[in-house]
């Protein structure tokens, strides 16, 4: 599966990375929401990780450009403290938000979830 990450912590980045490449996914990570909207504008992705706190453009902003030109693309937000952006960005279409730190378990639990629904689509 085609993953993008978009976390301003580089240690999330690389650790989110270096697991789901292991686990045989094509993972593309950028920094913050800009760089990942642009990286979805070049390539097509299955599933978005993404921070709700992030400079430049917030996750919030983000999921709402991703929503615009790629409805396709589930999105699955993380956040380090629960708040309203966490719960906007679920009413904003994410298909879940999760607490930081997260377990891996739960990471592949939606890679898979996201995989059958790819899957029953084609």
């Amino acid at each position: 599966m085609k993953i993008l990450i978009a976390d301003d912590d580089p240690i999330i980045r690389k650790l989110l990375s270096e697991v789901l490449a292991n686990d045989g996914h094509q993972v593309v990570a950028k920094e913050n929401g800009k760089e990942a909207l642009e990286e979805a504008k070049k390539q097509e992705f299955a599933l978005l990780f993404m921070d709700v706190h992030m400079p430049v453009m917030n996750g919030l902003e983000t999921l709402v450009a991703i929503r615009k030109l790629f409805p396709e693309i589930a999105v699955a937000m993380m956040d380090s403290y629960p708040d309203q952006l966490a719960h906007q960005a679920q009413q904003e279409g994410a298909i879940t938000c999760m607490h930081k730190p997260f377990d891996l378990q739960e990471i592949r639990k939606i890679i898979r979830k996201v995989g059958e629904l790819v899957a029953k689509e084609n």
